[in-house]
């Protein structure tokens, strides 16, 4: 909610004519409105709304839980060092099929035997050496007979069922850079949760502070109103009465009858407004039926603190640097992870076979080794990524050195803004005196027949003028400073400088 004080302060001076007879009416009306509204609603300071701000934001709840996300990411990403241990547990439906060639290991026996025989007749006790020698020569026929009935090639067929489980555990040992690349995008992207965390913390204290003391600012301009209007009230009795005696023209009291009406209508304009901002901190603070500020608007009669303070601070702790800084890690982490897809891997393996007894004839009972592995070719061009890698990490420095440049700059501009909005509220004080002073003289020379109807008015005007420019310039300054605090990042909130001795509340 943005209060316009110069458009109020040109309310208050000039507004559309409309007759005493309906304005009357509606400020017994409007009078009741606000006093009802009021009891209904919390008593709430800054801190207390500030407080519950935090617990009920949507928002910060939303970017608490995208931290919890990256956070557990981060976390997982921890474990990459560790092996990979799995089980897998297959059943299996086979047909094996072997084809053995018996030719050399049949023309081997053949030999063997041939050579064997002699030997093996020899000793027969009782047999006469030419029956021997006849026994010898058949079986020495014979053989070749025999070996070539039997089968030269013999194909063996298994079908059968099978429980296969097995673990197998697999540790890398180097992988080219890509652990180191994977667990520092993991930590980035940590990083960027939590500044857009910060980054949302810092934009509701400011959209707080703009509610909170914008409330207070359209009270007080509702005061300065109805004061205004009241003040015509008895400037308009006033010159009706000096008509009735004959002291005043009737020109002169319809001029006072023109502002006092435009007073009303100032009157009406500031309760809208207010109801406005009265919705806008509701909203701000989840409370249904409103709140209301107990905290003024105030002004530290001395400077915030040094300005290079908060501009140094700005560059290394704003949420939008702190954003660009996790996006350069992020983008160079890609680049290593592209560099590694260059490099070949190693890595260690083991697996174990639960069921040995019904395995398969070719599968090992347990096996464990080293592997490497080295993509000597691939269906993407691995150096042109890695160049688009390294140009996205260059971008995302530039990127980190622009937001930084710019918050520097955010948090000049806002300390500029918040000074002159100090000096102007330290300067005002004399203009006020100075303004009531000259209502008072006015109202008096007009009474004693030496001041217009209209020297009265612009006298009456100028005080409610100078009152509004007041409270709206501290409202500037609680504004500026809330957006100064949140674009340095330096950890100080409104509450520290309302704790400050050189505190002025304004009105």
């Amino acid at each position: 909610m943005v209060i316009s004080g110069v458009g109020l302060c040109v309310a208050l001076a000039a507004g559309p004519m409309a007759s005493s007879q309906e304005a009357e009416p509606q400020a017994q009306l409007t009078a009741s409105a606000p006093r009802n509204a009021e009891t209904s609603r919390t008593p709430l300071s800054y801190a207390e709304a500030e407080a519950r701000l935090r617990s009920t934001s949507s928002l910060n709840r939303a970017a608490g839980y995208a931290v919890e996300a990256a956070e557990a990411q981060a976390r997982a990403a921890d474990g990459l060092n560790r092996p990979t241990v799995s089980l897998d547990a297959q059943l299996i439906r086979y047909r094996k099929t072997f084809d053995l060639s018996l030719g050399e290991p049949l023309d081997r026996a053949q030999s063997d035997i041939s050579a064997a025989i002699p030997g093996l007749i020899s000793g027969l006790p009782g047999v006469p050496g030419d029956v021997l020698g006849v026994v010898e020569q058949r079986l020495q026929a014979a053989l070749p007979e025999i070996f070539a009935a039997l089968p030269h090639d013999i194909r063996l067929q298994v079908d059968d069922t099978t429980f296969r489980p097995t673990v197998t555990a697999l540790q890398p040992i180097y992988t080219g850079g890509a652990i180191p690349a994977l667990r520092r995008a993991a930590e980035a992207n940590l990083d960027m949760a939590e500044a857009k965390r910060r980054e949302a913390v810092d934009l509701e204290g400011v959209g707080l502070a703009q509610a909170y003391f914008g409330q207070v600012l359209a009270a007080e301009a509702l005061k300065i109103a109805i004061e205004t209007r009241d003040g015509f009230d008895l400037h308009l009795n006033n010159a009706r009465r000096m008509e009735s005696e004959g002291f005043l023209s009737r020109a002169q009291t319809l001029q006072v009858e023109v502002a006092r009406d435009a007073a009303q209508r100032q009157v009406n304009r500031a309760e809208l407004e207010h109801e406005n901002a009265v919705a806008s901190l509701a909203r701000v603070t989840d409370l249904e039926d409103g709140a209301t500020p107990t905290t003024p608007l105030f002004v530290n009669r001395g400077p915030v603190g040094p300005a290079d303070l908060f501009v140094d601070s700005a560059g290394q702790s704003n949420a939008r640097v702190i954003q660009a800084q996790a996006g350069r890690d992020l983008a160079e982490a890609g680049a290593d992870l592209a560099a590694s897809r260059l490099k070949p891997s190693v890595f260690a393996f083991g697996t174990y076979n639960l069921n040995p007894d019904d395995s398969l004839p070719t599968e090992p009972d347990w096996a464990f080794g080293l592997g490497a592995r080295y993509t000597l070719m691939s269906s993407v061009d691995r150096r042109r990524l890695l160049g688009a890698a390294r140009a996205q990490a260059s971008a995302a420095s530039q990127m980190e050195r622009n937001a930084r440049d710019d918050a520097r700059l955010m948090v000049t501009r806002a300390y500029n803004q918040v000074d002159l909005a100090r000096r102007q509220f330290l300067s005002m004080d004399s203009s006020l005196e100075a303004a009531r002073e000259n209502l008072r003289v006015q109202e008096v020379g007009f009474r004693e027949g030496e001041a217009t109807a209209a020297s009265v008015i612009d006298a009456r005007n100028l005080l409610g003028t100078a009152r509004l420019q007041r409270a709206a310039a501290a409202y500037e300054y609680d504004l500026s400073l809330a957006a100064l605090l949140a674009a340095s990042g330096n950890g100080q909130t409104l509450n520290d400088y309302l704790q400050r001795d050189d505190r002025i509340s304004a009105p």
